[in-house]
């Protein structure tokens, strides 16, 4: 185990007591089969800034304002969306499984304050991370890899405090599952209904919940579903294609706002993925 505290953390809180490296090795090779592949299409979305700025803000949108001034990231990869919190949360602990992605944020995040980088397996050190106290819990295209995800949202609701906020985005629409989907090794994709259904059984207060880019639906569908190409998402475009989707996030949020009147919750009918905002009673 390898983990890196930034000039912005707080080391009179009790720091937790993680499993041991060949611990987690040995679980990160069983969980994490692709692990290559999965780094190197998070390399590809680096660039992407536009794309997680958007995130954040809908995040906050639907909160009503930021999500707390310690917050962590639950599976945060190579910290793409680490980068838009440290300027927005006084700290942010990257929690990641994947020794490859652990070894990105070190070198990423060494000596950047506010941020703390820590390999740690969320299925089995609740305890440990609930000593953080952590005001936030973010989980980006996480839940879609996880077989009991019931288990995994019920582990946020221990390490977070009464009055704490969850927020999660996941790929939406399972008649969207195809090759796609398959390669990024995904089990499922959830309707709103799906989403906001299992984060209420694991305890927590729906606030708000809806889809998200509209604009991608289309692309999706082509590639996944009537190509069937055999990669992830982000490894279906070449350099140039990817320069253009960064210049064009504007315009995919202009769609998701015109086309809001039309959704649940404020968003757009149907979307590549769904957002929900919720507490902890």
């Amino acid at each position: 185990m390898s983990s890196e505290r930034g000039e912005g953390g707080s080391p009179d809180r009790p720091a937790p007591e993680v499993l041991g490296g060949e611990d987690l090795a040995g679980i990160a090779a069983e969980k994490l089969p692709h692990e290559e592949e999965h780094l190197a299409a998070l390399e590809r979305m680096a660039g992407l800034e536009p794309y997680y700025r958007w995130v954040a803000e809908l995040a906050e949108a639907m909160n009503g304002g930021p999500l707390g001034s310690r917050v962590l990231d639950a599976g945060c990869g190579i910290g793409n969306f680490v980068e838009i919190m440290r300027h927005r949360a006084e700290e942010v602990l990257a929690v990641d499984l994947s020794p490859l992605n652990v070894a990105v944020l070190e070198r990423r995040f060494e000596g950047v304050a506010g941020v703390e980088v820590l390999q740690t397996d969320l299925d089995a050190q609740r305890e440990e991370l609930r000593a953080r106290d952590v005001e936030a819990v973010v989980c980006l295209d996480v839940l879609e890899h996880i077989q009991d995800d019931l288990s995994l949202l019920r582990s946020f609701a221990g390490i977070l405090p009464p009055g704490g906020r969850l927020f999660i985005k996941v790929p939406a629409h399972q008649w969207l599952f195809g090759s796609v989907d398959v390669a990024s090794d995904h089990l499922r994709r959830y309707s709103r209904r799906d989403l906001v259904s299992r984060v209420t059984e694991a305890g927590f207060t729906v606030r708000a919940a809806r889809y998200m880019n509209l604009a991608g639906v289309g692309p999706y569908l082509l590639k996944s579903r009537i190509l069937r190409r055999g990669s992830t998402f982000s490894s279906s475009f070449n350099e140039r294609q990817l320069r253009w989707i960064k210049r064009s996030i504007g315009a995919f949020r202009a769609v998701d706002h015109l086309t809001g009147w039309a959704g649940p919750g404020g968003g757009p009918p149907v979307g590549q993925s769904v957002v929900l905002l919720a507490t902890r009673p």
